[in-house]
């Protein structure tokens, strides 16, 4: 494995190529606010190891030209998992951070078995189709609806998946796909791939709103992911009690439920967005009820955090999450009777993927790189 031993600095070299694409040694020594010594010796070793190659020259005024670096793709890959009750999604990247490829496998996954079994084999079968040696596999992010515990191995896991809980899901993981694992709650891991490889405007504060099954989020401080005391910051799901109105898929189900009759089974994305247009006034009636509890959420969220944008992302099918950003408008839903922020910019996830959270943890693996453990 090409990346034993690779330290924070070089990981951070990797992380700007990886969003710039291709920079000189001058730009990333003004990046990363080292000597360009240093960066000259970070980048003869990372050549060596044949994890960045030098481009093309470009000249740039009257001295020396430039030598671009740019990033090998096929040095490694990650793959990427988001796993719930009703489906397993799995993305994989290569090391620049393309998608080599997606697979969705909807099912009922009630044990943490079935779960591990669909990841395995969703994992060779990618690899397979790719024709992707498995030791080229740098390492794997599962992202669930999970809390974390410190000082302890068991994960807080969502109601939804409490039939999971078992044995050191982590070590089973580690063991089936033979490579590093991380798990990763799911809000922070979509938040974490629209700031790594998103985030066109290059914000460096910001909130992405996760809006599944339950309500949460991830949260982008000073460009590191804030994960609070226990790992478990961003829980704004919990500001709001279980008898109110809340914008999740879970509540949007039964609503539609109480009030058709039916709903699609599982959560797949094109059904609902068909089943939401040809009962457009259900979805509507929701909408008034759902949309000033979103507004209070991420009005909370803004007067704490001031973030510079709040992105909203999630399960919920994208039409709906689109007539919910509206009310994220402060100066319109006035949620706090005239209480005033100052307005964050109100966007949708970039990322252009079947499922953010399985790009995400992906993404994770290569943002992370120096702290994996091979």
């Amino acid at each position: 494995m090409p990346f034993d031993g690779i330290g924070n600095t070089q990981a951070a070299v990797l992380r700007y190529l990886r969003r710039k694409r291709s920079a000189s040694r001058a730009e990333i020594a003004e990046l990363c606010g080292v000597t360009a010594a240093a960066v000259s010796m970070m980048t003869r070793d990372l050549i060596e190891r044949g994890i960045v190659v030098e481009g093309a020259r470009r000249q740039a005024g009257r001295g020396a030209p430039y030598i671009d670096l740019t990033l090998d793709p096929s040095v490694g890959y990650a793959l990427g998992a988001h796993t719930n009750r009703f489906m397993v999604t799995l993305t994989l990247l290569d090391f620049s951070g393309e998608m080599v490829g997606e697979l969705q496998l909807p099912g009922s996954y009630d044990t943490f078995a079935d779960v591990q079994s669909k990841i395995q084999e969703g994992k060779e079968e990618l690899l397979c189709r790719n024709k992707i040696a498995g030791d080229l596999l740098i390492g794997a992010g599962i992202a669930m609806p999970t809390r974390f515990r410190r000082g302890t191995a068991s994960l807080d896991l969502a109601q939804e998946v409490i039939s999971w809980a078992g044995s050191d899901l982590n070590i089973s993981l580690r063991q089936a796909l033979g490579c590093p694992v991380v798990i990763e709650n799911d809000a922070n891991a979509a938040a974490m791939g629209e700031f790594t490889l998103g985030n066109s405007v290059g914000h460096e504060n910001f909130v992405y709103l996760y809006l599944s099954e339950g309500i949460g989020s991830g949260i982008i401080i000073d460009r590191e992911l804030y994960r609070g005391n226990f790992g478990n910051a961003g829980e704004i799901g919990a500001l709001r009690p279980r008898g109110l109105s809340r914008p999740s898929f879970e509540d949007l189900a039964e609503w539609c439920a109480g009030h058709i009759g039916h709903v699609p089974t599982g959560r797949s994305p094109e059904s609902w967005m068909d089943y939401l247009t040809a009962h457009r006034t259900v979805l509507d009636t929701w909408l008034e009820r759902a949309g000033p509890e979103t507004a209070r959420l991420a009005f909370a969220v803004t007067a704490i955090l001031a973030p510079s944008a709040i992105y909203i992302g999630g399960t919920l099918p994208r039409l709906v999450r689109e007539q919910l950003l509206r009310w994220l408008d402060f100066a319109n839903s006035d949620p706090f009777d005239g209480a005033r922020v100052v307005q964050p910019e109100l966007l949708l996830p970039e990322v252009s993927a079947t499922d953010a959270v399985a790009f995400g943890a992906a993404a994770m693996i290569l943002h992370n790189l120096a702290q994996l453990d091979w």
